[in-house]
């Protein structure tokens, strides 16, 4: 393990640049090429060895995600729920939500949001719409049955992109760190929710990173004032240009995610007519995140 948060305590305070760069350095030379050194094979998720949990932490240090197999697990809700609590995370936020939401699928009931249909979705990470107080931290992710064609994923940690920003633009990053930038919009009647909103980039109370982003014009609601602006557009610019460190691969049938809400995309989809083959993701999201010791 690097033990990052012990060594450079102060890698995210913008005015400790020795912090800073020793971490950035020992982060971006860890950095995962590719899908594949994501992957940890998983006996059986529901009860994962020291050495499988040895090596999720590992992944979630490096890059705050890791894809998973099942193993003999039921491909099942229950399971990454059992995942999570073998990975120090249980408070959910499934009793704040409409149970099918727990289920990423064209279900007829909630196919009108994105994350329910077929189409393209951009850049984001989940639950821009909870307030800073209390926001997701960790999200989960297990495939059931994957699309006839297409829904492949682009993940980026939010620690890299703090990285390009505090190197390329740390005027804007202050901005997206000190400042609260956005409010929640409701997409069905343009109510603007301010407890619901808040910074872009911000520390937990352990000093771990936190992140919320989205490019849904619907739902975020960009507070008026032009040095905010500003930083958003520097700040949409980076993700938009994909660069060198974007991660893509596709969740077929027993595979997962384990992420601390990284940014995320999903290609546009062709999915069955059968309901009973329509693609399947099981999803957990958390108010505690992933921590390695």
């Amino acid at each position: 393990m690097h033990n990052w948060n012990t060594k450079y305590p102060r890698r995210f305070d913008l005015d400790a640049n020795d912090d800073y760069l020793k971490w950035r350095d020992e982060k971006l030379a860890a950095y995962p090429r590719n899908v594949g050194e994501l992957v940890v094979e998983l006996g059986n998720m529901t009860a994962i060895t020291p050495t499988e949990k040895a090596a999720i932490m590992d992944r979630v240090e490096r890059a705050n995600m890791c894809v998973v197999t099942a193993g003999t697990a039921p491909l099942e809700m229950d399971s990454l729920l059992a995942l999570g609590r073998q990975l120090g995370v249980s408070h959910t936020d499934k009793s704040t939500r409409h149970a099918q939401s727990d289920e990423l699928t064209d279900s007829g009931i909630l196919n009108r949001a994105i994350p329910f249909s077929t189409r393209h979705v951009n850049w984001h990470t989940d639950a821009t719409y909870y307030g800073s107080h209390r926001t997701i931290e960790a999200l989960f992710l297990l495939c059931r049955r994957p699309a006839l064609e297409g829904g492949s994923n682009k993940v980026l940690d939010n620690e890299i992109l703090y990285i390009h920003l505090r190197d390329r633009n740390p005027d804007a990053l202050r901005v997206l760190t000190s400042k609260a930038c956005f409010n929640y919009r409701d997409p069905a009647t343009g109510e603007i929710h301010p407890e619901c909103g808040g910074k872009v980039f911000w520390t937990n109370p352990d000093g771990h990173l936190c992140h919320r982003f989205s490019f849904r014009k619907t739902d975020m609601a960009w507070a008026d004032d032009a040095d905010i602006a500003a930083a958003r557009g520097v700040l949409e610019a980076m993700i938009a240009a994909e660069g060198p460190h974007i991660i893509e691969g596709r969740l077929e049938s027993g595979m997962g995610l384990v992420s601390n809400n990284v940014l995320h995309t999903r290609e546009k989809l062709v999915d069955s007519d059968d309901p009973a083959h329509k693609r399947l993701l099981y999803r957990a999201r958390f108010y505690d995140r992933v921590t390695p010791a």
